[in-house]
Order: structure tokens, then C-alpha cells, then sequence
């Protein structure tokens, strides 16, 4: 119990803890003397207890602005840079202009709401509309926050549990056609022999800009056709740092024939340029960089930045992570097992996979479709010739009895061709 009793005289003093003051780190206390039997003394206890709202006593003087600031500083390092570099744009830029000067025990779930609204409506630059996609963001930064002060003993309740921002909707996945795809390639094959086999690489791989920027020598195997991803580059205001993939996990990819010529050739220059220098690569050393001994990488926006160029050279309208969709899409469209493509995409689980590409896993509802119409015709057939079954009914009905009513017939049948295997023949 938060609270203690003690005898004085002829009567009972209560003492309840009442929180942490955030601004001087105190520990409070509410007392009360109360008088009577013991019994009746620890009832008057637990009612004290309570009774206090002591996140209201404690963080009258706490604003908005103080939370997001204490709560980044709490935890941003357990963050990606990315992460900490997009959160801290939300809070300096949307939260702490128009809510920082708010008491923390006076936000409500009303305020929350406007503050989306006047966002969706005029919170971009130059009183832009900003996106529903960007609103959501900043609820969840502004929720996580208030989960923190909950934890903290600043507030009872979390005001944005119940608040309602923008619905977003996931982006359309359109990857380029296999023929853009090839005019890119050409297009950059004749300017820039470096960036060609980065291209082919994402291309080939699906692999990910940070995993590509930090992709080491040592990483690749030429004789076997293989390379691993162990690491991920990525842009901060100190510079490109190196972190763990974004699942955590070392992951080796095979490359198809033509990226492995095109990656081989790529390396063998990046040797005879060293060599040139007068100096050796090593394991160490990036595959992609612009620096003899390659240790200096290239820096992801940079390499986006370059993509961009080109993409533009030859008309296209894609990003540069839509040639891992490309990838994955080309690949589910060919009948690859979608364990295959999940394994290659490095998603943590295949339904990850499912859920993005399940447009792109081909299916058998082409087949269900015909077997409606056919089910249907036979139903028709009978209603006006009871004697004259329709020829697909009694091997329809066979397929049923073996396989069972979930299972549907091959596509072969559905065709005309063949017949059903009956059991037993």
C-alpha cells in the first residue's frame, strides 16, 4: 500500500504517498489524522489513498513540451537514427507549436481531435493540407508520449487512447513494368558503369538502399553467386552510420547470372582503380564508394539522389524502393513459393510478405469462377431436363466425394480436358 499509519495519543496520523514531482524529483506525501479504532484507521487509509489524484497535484506545472522533450531524452537512443530523426521533426515541428503551452493535466481528447483537423487542413508548409499518412504519424508520437507519463505517474489516462485520427490507407504498390526496367538499365549502362551495377544489384536482390550501401566485400562470394547482408547505412545529421539490418538478422541472397557478371566486372574495376592508386581493397572495403581503398561508402541520399536523375532521363515515374517491389511482384507472378520471396525480401514473417504482395500471389479464382458457372449450368440443365444430367456434374460430384467440398477441380477439368481422379482408378 502507498501509505503508512501511525499511533499519537489517542488518534491515528495517515500519511499516502501522493508522486514524484517531475521538476525537482521529491517524493510527496498527503497526511490526515483521524481518530477511532485501528481497524477503522486502515479503512480511512485505503480511502486516502484512494482519493488523491496525485498526477494532478504533480504535474500541474507540466506542459506539453516538457513531456516530449523529457520523453525523447528518455528514450530516442534505443531508437534507428531514422526513427529518432523523424520523430524529433514531428515534435518541433507539429506538436510542441501547437501544444507545447499546453498543461499536461489539461489536454483533452477534444484538443487532440483539433489539433488533426487544423493539420489535415492547414498544417503543412504555407498552410498546406498535410496527408492523412503524416497525421497518424504525429498521433502515434503524441500517444507513445502520453504512455510515457502514464508510466511516469503524470497522468491517470492517456487523452489520445480515444482520440480519432485520419484513417490511412497503405499506398498503392506499383512497381515498374519489365520493359522500364530494361530501358533504366540501358539508360544507365552507357553513363555510369558504378551506379548500372547497384542497379542491378536492388533489381536482382530486392535488397534494401541501406543494405546495398553497406554492402562490404567480404559479403560477396563471386564463385558461388552469393552475397549477405549483415548491416544497413544510414543517413543521420552526424553523418551515415552503420546499424543491424532492420530485422536484426544476416541474410545471404543468390544473384541471378546476369547481376553476377554485371557485379564481377564492377568489382574487378574497383580493383584495378586501387591498384592504380597504389593501394590494396580488402574485406573491409565498401563495394559501392567512390574512395580508392573503399571506405568511404556512398551515402544513401546520395545514391537516391542519382537514381532520381536517371529515372527522370528516361521517364519514368517510380521510387528507387519500388525495384524491390518489382522484384517481388515479378517473382510471386511467376509462381515462386511466397516462403522463397519472404526469405529474399528478409521479412521477419511470411505473412509480412502476404499482407504487401497478396495481390501478386497467383490464385486459383479464375478456376472457382468457371466451376460457379458450370455448377450453375448443371442446375439449370436439370430444372428443365430432370433425366439429363450436364456432363461436368457426375465427375464434379466424384472430385467432391474423394477430395471433399473445400477442394476444387484442377484447371485442366475446368477446361474440358481430362478427368476427375476417382479413387480407386
Amino acid at each position: 500500500m502507498p501509505g503508512s499509519m501511525r499511533k499519537r495519543g489517542d488518534s491515528w496520523e495517515l500519511r499516502a504517498y501522493a508522486g514524484t514531482d517531475p521538476e525537482t524529483g521529491k517524493r510527496n506525501w498527503v497526511s490526515a489524522t483521524v481518530k477511532g479504532s485501528r481497524r477503522a484507521a486502515q479503512r480511512d487509509l485505503v480511502e486516502l489513498v484512494q482519493r488523491i489524484d496525485f498526477p494532478r497535484r504533480m504535474t500541474s506545472k507540466v506542459t506539453v513540451e516538457k513531456l516530449l522533450t523529457a520523453w525523447y531524452e528518455a528514450v530516442s537512443s534505443n531508437w534507428s537514427p531514422t526513427t529518432a530523426t523523424q520523430t524529433k521533426s514531428i515534435i518541433d515541428h507539429h506538436l510542441i507549436p501547437r501544444l507545447g503551452d499546453v498543461p499536461l493535466q489539461t489536454l483533452r481528447t477534444e484538443d487532440i481531435d483539433a489539433l488533426y483537423g487544423t493539420l489535415r487542413r492547414s498544417g503543412g508548409p504555407n498552410g498546406r493540407s498535410l496527408s492523412a499518412s503524416t497525421v497518424h504519424r504525429v498521433h502515434v508520437v503524441l500517444h507513445r508520449a502520453l504512455e510515457q507519463a502514464l508510466r511516469w505517474e503524470w497522468l491517470w489516462v492517456n487523452p489520445a487512447s480515444h482520440a480519432s485520427p485520419p484513417s490511412c490507407e497503405p499506398a498503392p504498390i506499383r512497381p515498374p513494368s519489365p520493359d522500364e526496367i530494361v530501358r533504366l538499365l540501358n539508360h544507365v549502362a552507357t553513363i555510369d558503369l558504378a551506379f548500372h551495377a547497384f542497379l542491378s544489384l536492388a533489381i536482382s536482390t530486392g535488397a534494401r538502399r541501406s543494405q546495398i550501401t553497406a554492402l562490404r566485400l567480404g559479403d560477396v562470394d563471386l564463385e558461388k553467386g552469393r552475397v549477405g547482408f549483415i548491416q544497413a547505412l544510414l543517413d543521420t545529421k552526424g553523418g551515415p552510420v552503420l546499424r543491424p539490418t532492420k530485422t536484426k538478422q544476416t541474410y545471404r541472397v543468390d544473384l541471378d547470372t546476369n547481376c553476377l557478371e554485371v557485379l564481377t566486372a564492377h568489382i574487378d574495376r574497383a580493383k584495378a582503380g586501387a591498384e592504380a592508386a597504389g593501394v590494396e581493397l580488402g574485406r573491409s572495403s565498401f563495394v559501392f564508394s567512390d574512395d580508392p581503398t573503399g571506405m568511404a561508402p556512398w551515402k544513401p541520399n546520395w545514391v537516391t539522389k542519382q537514381f532520381v536523375k536517371h529515372r527522370t532521363a528516361v521517364n519514368l515515374n517510380c521510387r528507387l524502393h519500388d525495384l524491390r517491389h518489382f522484384m517481388a511482384t515479378t517473382m510471386l507472378n511467376a509462381g515462386v513459393p511466397i516462403t522463397t520471396v519472404s526469405a529474399r525480401l528478409s521479412h521477419a514473417r511470411t505473412s509480412t510478405t502476404l499482407n504487401v504482395y497478396a495481390h501478386a500471389v497467383p490464385g486459383g479464382d479464375a478456376i472457382a469462377a468457371e466451376v460457379l458457372s458450370l455448377v450453375l449450368k448443371a442446375a439449370s440443365s436439370e430444372s428443365k431436363a430432370p433425366s439429363v444430367r450436364h456432363p461436368f456434374h457426375r465427375r464434379f460430384v466424384a472430385w467432391r466425394n474423394v477430395h471433399g467440398h473445400r477442394s476444387g477441380p484442377p484447371a485442366s477439368l475446368v477446361r474440358g480436358e481430362g478427368r476427375f481422379p476417382v479413387m480407386g482408378k
